[in-house]
């Protein structure tokens, strides 16, 4: 039978939040109304990010 390795947590939070901050990005050039919040999105998943990479503390 075939092996399937599934990714680990880290490389999927890392790939939703990789596309959240470059669709967020994406749609505060194009809409320059809704940039603030486009931005305030995009440091919000960039610091949930960094978050959830701190080992947490027994």
């Amino acid at each position: 039978m075939f092996s399937r390795r599934f990714p680990s947590r880290d490389e999927v939070l890392a790939v939703v939040t990789l596309i959240m901050v470059i669709g967020s990005l994406t749609l505060a050039i194009i809409d320059e109304k809704s940039r603030p919040q486009f931005m305030d999105l995009t440091k919000f998943a960039v610091g949930t990010y960094v978050g959830m990479l701190i080992p947490r503390s027994k």
